[in-house]
């Protein structure tokens, strides 16, 4: 069945100005849609320049010739879809989705001559449904990874016969990828799941065959994309903390790793998406640090020239921000799509980096020394010398800087160069051994010419410069008292925290594969409450724990991420809430059920310098701490309440737990403000799942809706400490699983 689909209107947006952090990169213009946004490509003809932009809705076709004032000409509504992946060839534009309508295809010449029907269809008698990710070679060939068909590998296309109804020529089925690209008759696969790339043999499509595989440093390999002389591979790790990778694949029989680099921010958990090689740089887009330039000229020794945070409201690990990037305009623009702020065009210097190597040796002996550290100060990419004592470093702008070289072991070695744009200074050194130089010392160094003032004693366990047994526990690591308790972490998904960590009592606990695992706790037994701590890292929706005592009681359960308190109290099972209130107007609810639920005793702290502007509950009765009038009275944990204030802040509630499965929400005909009161977030549509036929709509306070009658979720979770609005054609009750089941 081939639909054959109009669209007939533009999607509303606007053009925007930004002043964000960024290095040898201009902003040029952004294009703010309604919709959020996923993959961007681009096309170029004699006609101008042009952004193909996927955004949830469907495919925007912008005008970016003048890049300053970009221009939509187009807009063709598809299947609703958070992923949306689009490339072109000839005079068409090829685009797939996970939702559904199987390959959309649009005649892009159309669009641009200002024809007024212009060909769009959805093409689903191809064989699959939906998609991932698509590639298309220089001879015309579609590649399909992650379809609806077979395991999800690489089906293969020709367009060149038939371009709106492509003929399989055949189908790899060796692993499932999640993005790939392809060169000559070589396919560059993402098996993410397998945490590799494959490199298969398509010059006979009918049948590919297997020649490599690699793995990737995070083990989730995401894309990859081959240098323009074919000798190195780049590859991207689609979780926190990982990098952009270059390998050596010049011998497929010997596949060499020789650099890795994360992105210009001290935030080094932010999740890298997509690489693109062009010429000497690698163009990447991170999802919170925006898009990044790379000279790659020197494979070996990767050295960022260039960024653009398209998202100064996000940082560190998390799915925000900048989704894709397309570096292949004749201008040399650079397009980013960023999921929250729309398209963006950047103007690229694209400048090669100055560079220094050399050896490094001990100064007694001459022999080479490896595992030196080798900075530039001011940048965040250290060198590690090799086995031969081989480093080799770099920095975006030439200049005079200070390298400092430092290992354990050896006096720290500091040293100004003055470097060159395009430029290799060589530059060998010679480190000093020092440490300690009394013999009684525990910790003496008998190589050691320099005494480094490190001298230290045995503590009470027999540990070089210890600090003696942690608080609760003895030197066997039993506990002290006898008291004891269990720590149960799980995964939903079986892989482990995915960065995330417990903090219990100032000592963090996590597991990094597997479904579960278990950890014993002690506690002093004068102790009261202790601090806990759950978040970090990615993926916290699959995070939930339970700390039970000697008898298996569960004392605290709770997800990521989690701030609290576990109390031993005999009286009353007392833990604290974190809120965090952003500048302006938010929603907050609290599952805490203090002693004082008076709202001017609970935020009371936010009234410092005058904070706290103006609190409102569903019927506009308010609490105006600056008159002293408080309208509203009690906090009622079931509900939720508007709140404006002047600058961030937190507040911590402590009291009793209200559990959720113990107290279910009414919801009144008309619009609600209602508390949200598990400890772990939860999906709003499968939270309001059993009622939804009953919802006209969920907002939260950014306005961001769940609309059931459309089967959209632009809230995604529903999360702790903030509250939400919904509205009911009539009257229900709102059932919460409790903090340890899952919707």
């Amino acid at each position: 069945m081939t639909r054959y689909i109009l669209s007939i209107f533009l999607l509303t947006s606007y053009i925007s100005i930004y002043a964000q952090q960024s290095m040898n990169m201009n902003f040029m213009s952004s294009y703010a849609y309604s919709s959020t946004l996923s993959d961007v490509w681009g096309y170029a003809n004699e006609s101008g320049e042009f952004a193909i932009v996927g955004l949830y809705t469907g495919i925007s076709i912008l005008d970016v010739t003048n890049p300053t004032l970009p221009n939509e000409i187009g807009y063709f509504e598809g299947p609703n879809s958070t992923w949306r992946d689009l490339k072109s060839y000839g005079d068409y534009v090829y685009c797939i989705n996970e939702t559904g309508g199987g390959l959309q295809i649009l005649n892009i010449v159309d669009v641009i001559s200002g024809n007024i029907n212009p060909t769009y269809i959805e093409n689903l008698d191809l064989g699959f449904a939906t998609a991932h990710n698509i590639y298309i070679d220089e001879n015309g060939r579609l590649y399909v990874f992650g379809a609806s068909y077979s395991n999800g590998g690489a089906m293969i296309f020709d367009l060149n016969s038939n371009p709106i109804n492509p003929t399989l020529l055949g189908n790899y089925s060796g692993s499932y990828f999640h993005d790939g690209m392809v060169r000559g008759d070589t396919l560059w696969g993402g098996a993410i799941y397998n945490g590799e790339f494959s490199v298969v043999d398509v010059s006979n499509p009918a049948n590919p065959n297997l020649l490599a595989t690699q793995s990737t440093p995070n083990n989730f390999t995401h894309n990859c994309w081959i240098s323009d002389d074919g000798n190195t591979l780049f590859t991207t790790d689609e979780v926190s903390s990982a990098f952009v990778t270059s390998y050596d694949i010049s011998d497929l029989n010997n596949i060499e790793e020789l650099d890795r680099i994360q992105a210009w921010s001290d935030e080094t958990d932010v999740i890298p998406h997509n690489t693109h090689v062009a010429g000497d740089f690698l163009v990447t887009s991170y999802y919170r640090d925006g898009v990044s330039v790379v000279d790659a000229s020197h494979p070996s020794n990767l050295i960022e020239v260039g960024y653009y945070d398209t998202s100064e409201g996000y940082s560190g690990s998390g799915f925000n921000g900048a989704w894709g990037t397309y570096p292949f305009l004749p201008s040399g623009n650079i397009l980013v799509s960023d999921i929250e702020n729309g398209l963006f065009v950047i103007e690229a210097k694209y400048t090669n980096a100055s560079f220094i190597e050399g050896t490094i040796s001990n100064s007694e002996t001459g022999a080479p020394l490896s595992n030196v550290i080798a900075q530039i100060t001011g940048t965040n990419n250290p060198s590690i010398s090799a086995l031969d004592g081989f480093y080799e470093s770099g920095i975006a702008n030439e200049g005079t800087y200070e390298i400092i070289f430092s290992a354990l072991g050896y006096n720290t070695l500091s040293q100004m160069i003055t470097l060159s744009a395009n430029s290799n200074l060589i530059l060998d050194v010679s480190l000093i051994p020092s440490g300690c130089m009394d013999s009684d010392a525990c910790n003496y160094n008998p190589f050691a010419v320099l005494d480094d003032g490190s001298c230290t004693e045995l503590d009470e366990c027999g540990e070089c410069g210890g600090l003696g047994p942690d608080v609760g526990y003895d030197c066997d690591g039993n506990c002290v008292s006898g008291d004891s308790f269990t720590l149960s972490m799980i995964d939903s998904y079986g892989d482990g925290w995915n960065g995330n960590s417990i903090i219990v009592n100032q000592f963090s606990y996590g597991f990094t594969s597997g479904y579960n695992a278990n950890e014993t706790l002690c506690f002093d037994p004068e102790s009261t409450c202790v601090e806990v701590i759950c978040d970090g890292g990615t993926w916290q929706s699959e995070v939930s724990w339970v700390i039970s005592d000697i008898s298996g009681n569960e004392l605290l359960t709770g997800g990521a991420p989690f701030s609290g308190l576990l109390c031993f109290d005999s009286v009353t099972d007392t833990i604290c809430q974190n809120i965090n209130f952003n500048a302006g107007w938010s929603i907050f609810s609290t599952y805490i059920l203090s002693e004082n639920m008076l709202i001017s005793e609970l935020l009371s702290p936010l009234n410092t310098n005058q904070n706290l502007v103006i609190v409102k509950d569903v019927v506009g009765t308010s609490y105006l701490p600056q008159w002293d009038y408080n309208g509203i009275g009690e906090i009622d944990f079931k509900q939720g309440y508007l709140v404006k204030t002047n600058n961030n802040q937190s507040l911590l509630f402590c009291g009793t737990p209200m559990y959720p499965e113990d107290h279910a929400i009414s919801l009144l005909e008309g619009w609600n403000m209602f508390s949200y009161l598990r400890t772990v977030p939860a999906d709003t549509e499968a939270v309001f799942n059993d009622i939804k036929d009953h919802v006209t709509i969920v907002k939260n306070n950014l306005g961001d809706a769940y609309l059931p009658e459309f089967n959209y979720n632009g809230i995604g979770d529903l999360e702790s400490g903030s509250g939400y609005v919904v509205k009911m054609i009539s009257n229900q009750s709102l059932f919460y699983l409790s903090n340890n089941q899952e919707y």
